[in-house]
This record gives structure tokens, sequence and C-alpha cells, in this order.
């Protein structure tokens, strides 16, 4: 974790819920951290583990996986994702990545609050980790 820049977090949002809710935050005039990155996409299962693997390789600190939940049009695609989400934890753990730094969670159209809440936990989580890595014997 490179900690001399603002730290990079990436939000899958599906394009019914979470993105909609990140579009009301918009309107509202909230803030957020700029270096947080929005991809919007029909539904979060459609990555692959190795996606999220490689986001962390890529330079990202921190994932928030905003899907739909049970609320979700694709039969079957929230369990498939929570499933992938559980094997990716696994292999972040045997990498040597915390898997907190992988959130995954339920996000609605008007979640305003929610939606700031997560990205700010997340920022919070991270600058707690670089802290202590910074403290911790090398």
């Amino acid at each position: 974790m490179d900690n001399t820049r603002p730290p990079k977090i990436l939000l899958i949002t599906t394009m019914i819920s979470s993105y909609p809710g990140a579009n009301t935050v918009g309107q509202a005039r909230l803030q957020y951290a700029p270096n947080t990155y929005i991809v919007r996409v029909p539904d979060p299962v459609m990555f692959p583990e190795d996606f999220f693997m490689r986001c962390f390789e890529k330079g990202f600190d921190g994932i928030i996986v905003m899907s739909s939940g049970s609320d979700c049009p694709y039969e079957g695609a929230y369990k498939r994702l929570s499933d992938r989400v559980s094997r990716v934890y696994a292999r972040m753990r045997e990498s040597g990545i915390d898997p907190s730094l992988l959130k995954l969670t339920t996000i609605c159209t008007v979640c305003k609050a929610a939606f700031l809440k997560e990205i700010n936990d997340m920022q919070a989580n991270i600058e707690k980790q670089r802290s202590a890595q910074a403290g911790a014997p090398s």
C-alpha cells in the first residue's frame, strides 16, 4: 500500500439501485473523496474473482461492491456474488491483503447517507491500516 498518495477506492455499482443512489448524492451536492472511482454495471456478479485481486495489484486500496442485494432482478445473482466475494476474501488473506478492504453492501436508489457512510468508512479503514503499517517495525 503506497502511503504517499490518497487512498484509491473503487465502487462497483448496479445500474438499477446503487448507481442511482450515487447520482442522488451528486444531485444533492454532497461530498465524498475525489479519489473514489465508480463503475456502473448491470450487476457486480459479472466480475470474476481475479478481477478483484487485479484491482488491488493495480493500486486500488479498497473496493466497495454496492449491489442490489435480494432485490436483484437476475435470479440467483446475489447468492453467486456473495459466494464469490467469500472466495475472494480467502484469496486476499493468502496474499496478505486485509479482507476488510473489500466490502459487499446493498445500497438503494435513495440511500444518500448509506452511500456516503460506506465510502467514509472505507477511507477511514485504509487510513487506519496505513497508520498501523507506518508504526510497525521493519
